[in-house]
């Protein structure tokens, strides 16, 4: 059975793939920072749920902010 992550009003969802976890585990994510020398800008959020491909965001970036794929 296949799990589904039901879209809440005021939540916000972005891809598995987008999130990277350090040595103990805390989630970040990368978004564009074009005044950068690399371009981009690590940020720290705190994750909800997950069904392995979407993962809620309860904390750490605000809507329609771009986030980049790992």
């Amino acid at each position: 059975m296949a799990s589904e992550l039901v879209a809440l009003k005021n939540t916000l969802i972005i891809p598995e793939s987008a999130i990277a976890y350090d040595a103990q585990r805390n989630p970040s994510v990368e978004v564009p920072a074009p005044n950068t020398p690399t371009g981009r800008e690590r940020r720290q959020i705190k994750a909800g749920v997950s069904n392995g491909t979407k993962t809620e965001v309860l904390d750490g970036l605000i809507e329609n902010q771009q986030v980049i794929l790992q």
